[in-house]
């Protein structure tokens, strides 16, 4: 029996772009340090997570600013979108970049622990999680509709060495909104699927089939009822979605599309899970987080 906390945020909306004055970021970055401190979780999955490289060759990493302020002694980074690879006259934040002679700027999802990770297949030696593709289109072209998507899977170096998943699934502009297209919804609802099959396609040998515990974060983009998280994850393979104790939207206009799920439920013995709503959450970003304290077996 073993006691996980964990802890989800999509800092979309907040200190992801650096944008705004310094003192601006620089507040966001506190207000985040402060949640960390006050949340205290075990392991913390981050998604939209921004860096840049400026003129001069330095760093400018919220990635290391998070380790550094929340205490983690292990963190990943796992780049979805960047300048170098994706420089797109489209996206306003790029050009916004070449202009201020950044030599490079990435966007991508990262994981914050305090306890090691280990190698996906041999738990006896300290690994390095990865960041696996789930969605690459052709060609990035400044808009959501064509963000690259990944997963990152990790394991944690600690009996019963779960599984952990971070993840950002696709949304389409047009979806949601006053103005949002029935068709569109409907499109960007199958991508989720297709996404979702993905992520079961990889984890089917190794974690599925030997029910080995693990726990899937992140931001869905999706409401608990859409068949990518009703059907396919809880009815068809039986995963338990951690459900908060007040199920309050995570974000203004989407609803409560961030979640934390585990999987097998016989080795879930309790949870209680519950979306941090003040100010101060409200302050970092346009989404809330999602902890869940658990006990597994």
């Amino acid at each position: 029996m073993q006691k996980f906390r964990v802890m989800t945020l999509n800092l979309g909306g907040g200190v992801k772009n650096f944008s705004g004055t310094t003192e601006t970021s620089s507040g966001k970055a506190k207000a985040l340090a402060t949640l960390i401190d006050t949340v205290k979780p075990d392991f913390l999955g981050v998604q939209e997570v921004a860096q840049y490289t400026d003129a001069d060759g330095s760093l400018h990493s919220m990635v290391e600013r998070i380790s550094l302020d929340g205490g983690f002694d292990y963190s990943y980074y796992g780049e979805t979108l960047s300048m170098k690879k994706h420089m797109q006259i489209k996206k306003d934040l790029m050009i916004n970049g070449l202009f201020n002679d950044w030599w490079d700027w990435s966007k991508g999802n990262a994981v914050f622990s305090h306890v090691p990770f280990s190698r996906l297949g041999n738990v006896e030696k300290e690994g390095v999680p990865r960041n696996v593709p789930i969605f690459q289109p052709l060609s990035y072209e400044g808009t959501r509709d064509t963000d690259p998507r990944y997963i990152i899977l990790t394991r944690l170096k600690k009996e019963p060495f779960p599984f952990v998943i971070n993840l950002h699934l696709t949304t389409l502009v047009g979806e949601r909104g006053d103005h949002a297209w029935s068709e569109v919804f409907d499109a960007a609802k199958l991508t989720r699927s297709q996404q979702i099959s993905r992520i079961l396609g990889l984890i089917e040998q190794h974690v599925l089939i030997h029910e080995h515990p693990l726990i899937m974060m992140g931001d869905f983009n999706a409401r608990i009822d859409e068949y990518s998280l009703k059907d396919m994850l809880e009815r068809d393979q039986k995963f338990v979605h951690l459900a908060p104790v007040k199920n309050i939207p995570t974000h203004p206009t989407a609803g409560a599309v961030d979640h934390i799920f585990f999987f097998p439920a016989r080795r879930l013995l309790s949870y209680e899970a519950y979306v941090i709503d003040n100010e101060l959450t409200h302050s970092i970003s346009d989404h809330l987080s999602v902890v869940a304290d658990l006990v597994i077996e």
